[in-house]
């Protein structure tokens, strides 16, 4: 229903929170131009308890420095006191209120106005202000699939006509077809947004598997420049205890906006464009639900002994390889008149390569898309400096107990 934007100027409701967190709640702007459809009114702000944070996570289309749509969202609700998350993942083409802007699909408020317009359109729409986030553009994805070996994915709807063909099944898929599953456009965006999640769990369970958090400071600085993030490597460090309790999967709620809680409408400029509509009380309600499941502690599951014993291990044998990677090497001495054993022929180029240690990541990579800059990466040679991994990070695995 088209409606005047002057008569739909936002408030912004605030409930009152005794837990309220420290920061500003922003003053919504009025919509700058006329609105397709009604705009709705600020949604109240969450009461969240203070150990109780936000990241956002986003994935882009676009290759950095170019801003384009972010498909991929999902919010992360994180108890670092309990060691409980809960995530939500959202359609891209919700259509909210943009503040300041007007009524438009979620998936364009970073174009238009950077992480400060996203926050604001989370917190006007849903209540909630992201406290950190990460941007990811499509070579950082597919370097981190490969860098982890590949995924192991269910496929439960065939791709017939992208992708190479995926059939029904577990696939293992390195980073190019894991990118082309989960942005595939089959016309149906709740599925797609099912598919990054799923897998977004696939990464992170590989992630705290096998002691690779202890690569962390060597990943970090491999990815820096090309990710857009707020998140410190000391942020990491400093949760990878966190990180490995998240890793039982009891501790971890999945909740997507779907159909239940959204609707389809055409917008009315004859171009037969379909967004989604959010149903207002039916959203909040998973939100509700996604704070619940990280308020009530739980027991911890026997794997997180084994993920702690790993990545204890993993540290100890990257130290003890640190301490005896400086062996001085003294040259061979080489007959008169005998060749050598990196002779080349006269007039041919010569070939040189950086040698790079067992699964690590290469010192550059150039993305697979035509047309798209290149990317390098140079990851430091090692991790002891300028960030030492605190030795109170890794612990000796203690029995299961409760938080």
């Amino acid at each position: 229903m088209l409606s005047p934007w002057a008569s739909a100027t936002p408030t912004a409701t605030v409930k009152p929170s005794a837990t309220a967190t420290p920061d500003v709640w922003p003053t919504f702007a009025p919509p700058s131009s006329p609105a397709a459809t009604a705009i709705p009114p600020a949604a109240p702000r969450l009461e969240l308890d203070e150990d109780v944070k936000i990241w956002l996570l986003l994935g882009t289309e676009a290759e950095k420095p170019f801003s384009g749509r972010t498909d991929a969202i999902h919010l992360l609700l994180i108890n670092e006191r309990l060691s409980k998350a809960s995530v939500i993942s959202i359609p891209g083409s919700l259509f909210v209120y943009l503040p300041g802007h007007t009524m438009q699909r979620l998936n364009t408020a970073f174009a238009l106005g950077g992480m400060e317009l996203v926050r604001d359109t989370l917190a006007y729409n849903f209540g909630i202000r992201p406290d950190k986030f990460v941007l990811v553009h499509p070579t950082e994805f597919k370097w981190l699939v490969d860098d982890l070996g590949s995924l192991d994915v269910s496929v439960l709807f065939p791709i017939r006509d992208a992708c190479g063909g995926v059939p029904a099944g577990t696939h293992r898929m390195n980073g190019d077809k894991v990118y082309c599953y989960v942005s595939y456009d089959d016309g149906d965006e709740v599925n797609r947004t099912r598919r990054q999640q799923q897998v977004l769990q696939l990464l992170f369970t590989k992630l705290v598997q096998n002691g690779r958090l202890a690569r962390l400071p060597v990943l970090y600085a491999s990815y820096q420049d090309h990710l857009e993030t707020d998140i410190s490597l000391v942020d990491l460090l400093l949760r990878v205890p966190l990180a490995l309790r998240l890793g039982d999967p009891d501790r971890v709620s999945y909740f997507v906006l779907g159909w239940e809680q959204l609707r389809q409408w055409e917008l009315p400029d004859n171009t037969q464009t379909v967004v989604l509509l959010p149903r207002e009380e039916e959203v909040a309600e998973v939100f509700d639900q996604a704070l619940t499941a990280i308020s009530e502690p739980s027991p911890l599951g026997e794997i997180v002994l084994t993920y702690e014993a790993q990545v204890t291990i993993a540290v100890a044998l990257t130290q003890t390889s640190q301490a005896t990677a400086y062996v001085p090497v003294w040259p061979t001495s080489t007959l008169i008149g005998q060749p050598t054993a990196s002779a080349t022929q006269p007039g041919q180029p010569t070939a040189t390569r950086t040698p790079t240690r067992p699964g690590q990541p290469t010192a550059t990579r150039t993305p697979t898309q035509p047309g798209q800059p290149t990317a390098t990466r140079a990851p430091t040679a090692t991790y002891s400096e300028p960030y030492p991994i605190p030795t109170a990070v890794f612990y000796t695995p203690t029995p299961p107990a409760y938080p």
